[in-house]
């Protein structure tokens, strides 16, 4: 019996964990999303991470619709944020590169994010900074090994049944 006591707390512990996860990214992303557009940084991010890149590899790295990150390109070339080029590979498409503007864009997202961080846990000890640094660090990777899920593909319309 002390195995499946364990097993309950050990489960119950994982779960609080989660909640608080959950909690520390909904309020973030509420207090972030006031003052910026966060789907702009991430596209952002991915095109300064991976230089000349598709916008379909933008949508797919991102879970975007093709509509959403063709919106966000549109804005962020009239804004001088990024540029766009003809592909040489796939004349259907073009390569989307960032711009010094873009560039200054995400430190200046990056340096006021630290920031706000930085008083949020003006009154931690050094070692509990560092410990969470740690933890965090270590759960991003767990996250990132583990990948998303497959998304299920809904079948053919001919091959599916009638309900009716």
């Amino acid at each position: 019996m002390r195995g499946y006591t364990r097993f309950v707390a050990q489960r119950n512990e994982r779960a609080e964990l989660a909640r608080a996860v959950m909690d520390l990214i909904d309020q973030g992303h509420r207090r972030i999303s006031r003052h910026l557009d966060l789907t702009r940084l991430r596209i952002l991010g991915t095109v300064a991470a991976r230089g000349p890149v598709r916008p379909g590899t933008i949508a797919a790295e991102l879970g975007l619709t093709a509509s959403a990150t063709s919106r966000h390109l549109t804005a962020l070339e009239r804004s001088g944020q990024v540029t766009v080029e003809p592909d040489p590979d796939d004349q259907r498409t073009f390569l989307v590169r960032q711009t010094e503007s873009g560039g200054a864009e995400i430190d200046a997202a990056v340096e006021a994010g630290a920031a706000v961080f930085a008083e949020v846990v003006a009154d931690w000890p050094d070692e509990d900074v560092t410990t969470a640094r740690l933890l965090i660090t270590r759960l991003n990777e767990a996250w990132a090994r583990r990948g998303d899920p497959p998304r299920p593909r809904p079948a053919p319309r001919w091959r599916r049944r009638s309900t009716a």
